[in-house]
Order: C-alpha cells, then sequence, then structure tokens
C-alpha cells in the first residue's frame, strides 16, 4: 500500500457524492487536482467547498464545450491571474469538434500566452487528435508546468513533448491497452505523474475510490520493471517538484 497519494486530474464536480468523496480525499491526505470544464463551474467549487489541505481546484476551459458555451470563454480569462492551476484546456480535433479547431487554437493560444506571463501555472492539457498542434502551441519554453494528460498521440509527437520537458499523467485504462504501456513505457521515469480522470476511467466510473492508486502504481512498476515501492518514491518525488 502506498503512504503516499496524489491524483492530478479528476473531476470531482461530476459526481453526486462530492462531500464523501472530500472526506475520502481528507483521511488519506491525498493531494488532489479537481479539474472543472467552464469557469462557471469553477466558481460554483469554490464557493461550495473552497480550497482545502489536499484539495484543489483547476480553473477549467473545455476544448469540446468551447462552441457550445463561448460566452463563458471572457470569464476564464478574468480569472486567469488569480489561479495557479488550469485545467481541463487544450484541443480536441475529433471528428465531434472539428468544426470548432479555429475556435479552439484560438482560445487555447491565448491562454498559454497569459499563462507564460507568470511563473507558476500548474497546467492540465488535453490533446486528443491534436497533439502536434498542442506541442506547438506550448512550445519548449513555457514559464510554468505542463501536464498532458491521457496522451494518446504518436511516438514522434510523445518524443517532442518529453524533450520540451512536459509532465504526463497516466490512469489505470491508459495501462489496459498495449499502445498505452507502450506510451508509458517510452516517457522517462521522472515525468510521470497518476490521475484517475474521474468518472471516466474504468475504475471510477461508479465510484471513487483512492485505492485504485495502489493498483496503478504496481501496474506502473511492473511495466517500468522496478519495484513497487521505489515506484511509489519517484512518484512522490515528481509530484513535489511539480508543485516547486
Amino acid at each position: 500500500m502506498s503512504d503516499f497519494y496524489f491524483d492530478v486530474h479528476m473531476h470531482l464536480d461530476l459526481y453526486e457524492d462530492t462531500e464523501k468523496i472530500i472526506n475520502q480525499i481528507l483521511n488519506y491526505k491525498s493531494y488532489t487536482i479537481a479539474v472543472t470544464n467552464l469557469p462557471y463551474l469553477y466558481d460554483r467549487a469554490i464557493n461550495k467547498f473552497g480550497e482545502q489541505r489536499y484539495l484543489r481546484f483547476a480553473l477549467g476551459l473545455h476544448p469540446e464545450l468551447l462552441e457550445q458555451f463561448p460566452e463563458q470563454i471572457p470569464y476564464f480569462f478574468e480569472r486567469l491571474e488569480y489561479c495557479r492551476y488550469i485545467g481541463e484546456i487544450g484541443l480536441d480535433f475529433g471528428k465531434n469538434n472539428y468544426k470548432s479547431k479555429m475556435l479552439q487554437i484560438d482560445t487555447f493560444e491565448k491562454i498559454i500566452k497569459t499563462c507564460g506571463k507568470f511563473e507558476n501555472k500548474i497546467l492540465s492539457v488535453h490533446s486528443r487528435k491534436a497533439e502536434k498542434e498542442v506541442i506547438d502551441i506550448i512550445g519548449s519554453h513555457f514559464n510554468g508546468k505542463i501536464i498532458l494528460h491521457w496522451y494518446s498521440g504518436n511516438m514522434t509527437e510523445l518524443s517532442r513533448a518529453i524533450r520540451n520537458n512536459y509532465y504526463f499523467s497516466i490512469n489505470g485504462d491508459m495501462l489496459a491497452s498495449k499502445r498505452g504501456r507502450d506510451i508509458v513505457n517510452k516517457i522517462p521515469l521522472e515525468r510521470i505523474l497518476i490521475e484517475s480522470d474521474a468518472p471516466f476511467t474504468k475504475d471510477t466510473r461508479e465510484n471513487y475510490n483512492i485505492l485504485y492508486i495502489n493498483n496503478l502504481i504496481s501496474n506502473l512498476s511492473n511495466i517500468k520493471k522496478i519495484d513497487k515501492h521505489k515506484m511509489s518514491n519517484i512518484l512522490k518525488g515528481n509530484f513535489s517538484r511539480l508543485l516547486k
């Protein structure tokens, strides 16, 4: 069992039993970044729960929702300066979202440019079918920390992101496929973080249980062929560096 728990990408506001989950987070002392998909959802979470020692809410503007909620874009930028944790943001060029491609690009470019004016931003970035464009926009000298959430692109873009010193947040569903395991196998140990992406992963769809982290660490240690305790310590060190 791990003695240090964290989750850099989960959607607390998509559960009904949020109070129960927060109590679990506090009891296990699990450092948790709860991403949001729109500014008004971030506001609602902050107003209802506030920030607690082990729980931080991230200001989000999900690329799949931009066309449906364009009025939320200016609200996002009004809040951006005052939030350290930003996510979920990014690009999604899947078939259902391709028609909003230019709006997504314009918005994401502005987010990266604005965040780059500050030194302490931590961004959780969605990049489905848009990995090249995401990496092109962020570049190699971003003035903050980048986490590529659930990376599923090709190995060429993965190599670029690794050279740019991005972090990668890994969940259980990624490790369930050969392609996902191949991606994880190529990521240097010092760039790996863990996430649940709850409730969008198999183990979290019905309920959120922090103990999923133990299985995740065990599977990561098998893929990387290192001891579980060593894997846990590496992840702890990575998370500590993320926050510096």
